[in-house]
């Protein structure tokens, strides 16, 4: 159950909610945080699409430096699963966000679209490696006029070295690429520790992640610091 708890492959249904608190932040004397929601609802193979899919939406509630909290954009993962092979899996979709944000300063103002793969090796003992890759652009013409248009990338990294029910990897900060401007990449550091273990008959996945501001070219507000609390319901297929 620990490998599957880490592998964003694995079709098991999950309720995930993550907090993170940034108490020093670049460009700002505030500090910041954010609940996000992420479920992840798996699929399986039907006469219509002859493969495993996951859905994973996010819902994000943010304390901006800026003093506004509230409803950030919500966005949505849709993979679709081949069979994994010997080596590893290697899933591709879409990603969908939609400008749901409660204030200007907490979302894009726009409608985005692009492409979405997860790839995992698998064949190092003990080890889990791999990425989830993003690229969205704002749908022309819909959402916000007044606001800019949006190209993001983003990447995930996955590496984790799993002991029993214990592991501990990178954690799940995301790595990003604004193609706009002048923003550049933002490339946090983490270090995460989880525990996956067993209460009645459910599986449940603990962790606590700790963050360095790592590299930042943008000039807006981004965290310096910070750490992340993790709960993770698990419900095996």
């Amino acid at each position: 159950m620990t490998a599957q708890a880490g592998d964003p492959t694995a079709p098991l249904v999950q309720a995930q909610m993550t907090y993170f608190y940034s108490d020093v932040v670049r460009n700002s004397s505030d500090s910041a945080a954010q609940f996000n929601i992420q479920p992840v609802i798996p699929l399986p193979p039907n006469k219509l699409v002859p493969m495993g899919q996951l859905i994973r939406p996010n819902v994000p509630f943010q304390d901006a430096p800026d003093g506004k909290s509230g409803l950030a954009d919500i966005s949505v993962e849709h993979i679709f699963l081949p069979e994994p092979e010997p080596w590893g899996a290697l899933g591709f979709g879409y990603t969908l966000t939609l400008p749901t944000a409660d204030h200007r300063d907490l979302g894009a103002g726009k409608y985005q679209l692009g492409p979405a793969a997860t790839i995992v090796y698998y064949g190092v003992k003990n080890w889990q490696m791999g990425f989830t890759l993003t690229q969205s652009w704002s749908i022309a013409g819909v959402g916000k006029s007044d606001r800019e248009d949006v190209s993001e990338f983003t990447a995930q990294p996955i590496l984790n070295y799993l002991v029993g029910p214990w592991y501990i990897g990178l954690g799940d900060f995301t790595y990003s690429y604004n193609w706009k401007g002048n923003e550049g990449w933002t490339i946090p550091l983490g270090l995460q520790v989880g525990h996956v273990s067993k209460i009645g008959k459910h599986h449940y996945n603990l962790s606590v992640e700790a963050l360095w501001g790592g590299i930042s070219d943008g000039s807006g507000p981004s965290p310096e610091r910070g750490i992340k609390l993790g709960f993770v319901l698990l419900l095996p297929e």
